[in-house]
């Protein structure tokens, strides 16, 4: 048996970053470890430019399942920025878009996915600088708000985080939906995607997940303060009946 931090994840809007090319920030289907290493850095007090996050990160295997995923919403951004910008400070804003040059103006798109829902699954492994108890107590009451995501999309609901003792990966989300009060059970979401996707070494412990494909993310934390990820194997499964 091993414990297990379990929590949910309802936000109106949701964004889970990809590589970025050119003036497009798209978005995947689900979180990534880099964002739910943030929001749970962010709930411990762990500043975002601190070297908590590398530790944090080495400390924890994930697994998300996901429970609805409505429709995707595209935001678009009208950004200006004077060539002359660099080597050069401004007071104000006022003054750095008074310059007489090509104020360089380009409009970026932000996808989201709408009324997102998600069930989050961490193991603290014996590297972990916090133990399982503290991280839940942590996110029910952070220290820091935290996002789904961009800064754009705070949560739509307190994540009711639980610490679960469980053999399989299986057995811990069932057990969590039977721990839920009436008043933290899970709004009814529009289902899209049947997929619990996991870090191959948890099911390796765990077990109970067969493994459908593998997909490879850029999401592994380098460096939070240097904004510098390196690439994570993640293994995908079937949902399946009652889990």
């Amino acid at each position: 048996m091993a414990d297990l931090i379990l929590f949910r994840l309802d936000a109106p809007l949701a964004a889970f970053g990809d590589l970025t090319v050119g003036e497009r920030r798209s978005t995947q289907n689900r979180p990534s470890f880099s964002a739910i290493l943030g929001l749970v850095a962010s709930a411990l007090g762990i500043a975002r430019d601190a070297t908590g996050h590398e530790a944090l990160a080495a400390g924890l295997a994930m697994a998300v399942r996901c429970d609805g995923l409505g429709a995707p919403l595209a935001d678009f951004h009208t950004a200006q920025t004077p060539p002359q910008r660099r080597g050069r400070g401004f007071a104000t804003r006022k003054e750095e878009l008074a310059v007489k040059a090509d104020l360089g103006t380009i409009i970026s798109r932000r996808d989201y996915w709408t009324d997102a829902a998600f069930t989050v699954l961490l193991w603290p492994n014996a590297d972990s600088p916090y133990p399982a108890a503290e991280i839940a107590r942590a996110l029910n009451r952070p220290k820091y708000a935290g996002f789904v995501g961009r800064r754009a999309c705070p949560l739509g609901r307190p994540p009711a985080a639980k610490v679960i003792s469980a053999a399989t990966v299986s057995e811990a989300f069932i057990t969590y939906e039977s721990t839920l009060a009436p008043h933290e059970a899970r709004l009814k979401t529009r289902p899209r995607g049947e997929d619990i996707a996991f870090d191959p070494v948890l099911v390796e412990v765990l077990g109970e997940l067969a493994e459908h494909r593998r997909e490879m993310r850029r999401d592994a934390v380098l460096s939070r303060a240097r904004w510098q990820f390196a690439p994570r194997a993640e293994g995908v499964a079937r949902r399946q009946e009652g889990v």
